[in-house]
This record gives structure tokens, sequence and C-alpha cells, in this order.
């Protein structure tokens, strides 16, 4: 497993060059099952994409808010 964490402001945006390194560590450079992409803020179309091709689970501010306050985590199935 993988886990990568940006602590960013609500209007900041994980990019595609974020999701683009740390697809390349998780895939490449040292192969994981799961990988997880955690940040406090929203991802850009660009990096959901690359997240998608790269199987990239993302868990973004509003998903972080409601399973810290107890709801299941969805993307984790």
């Amino acid at each position: 497993m993988a886990v990568q964490c940006k602590k960013l402001t609500g209007r900041q945006y994980v990019s595609s060059a974020d999701m683009q390194k740390f697809a390349g560590a998780a895939r490449a450079v040292d192969p994981v099952d799961v990988a997880i992409f955690a940040a406090t803020c929203s991802f850009t179309h660009e990096a959901q994409a690359v997240a998608r091709l790269s199987g990239i689970v993302l868990v973004d501010r509003g998903e972080l808010e409601a399973w810290s306050a107890g709801v299941r985590l969805q993307v984790l199935g």
C-alpha cells in the first residue's frame, strides 16, 4: 500500500504533476496493490484523469471530513 497526503487550503488543488509523481512512485518504482492519494482540497481534472489511468484512489476534503465524523469511507469499498 502507498499513501500520499497533502495538506492544502480549500482553494488549492492537487495538480497533475503531483499525481504523476505519486503514480510513478506507487506503480513503477515500488509496485503496490493499493495506492491512495488523500488531500485536504480538491484535485484538478487532469490529476483525476491520471489517477483513473493509474488506478489511484482519491480521497478529497469532503470525504476526509465525513470519514472523521464516523462515516464509512466509500472509495475504499
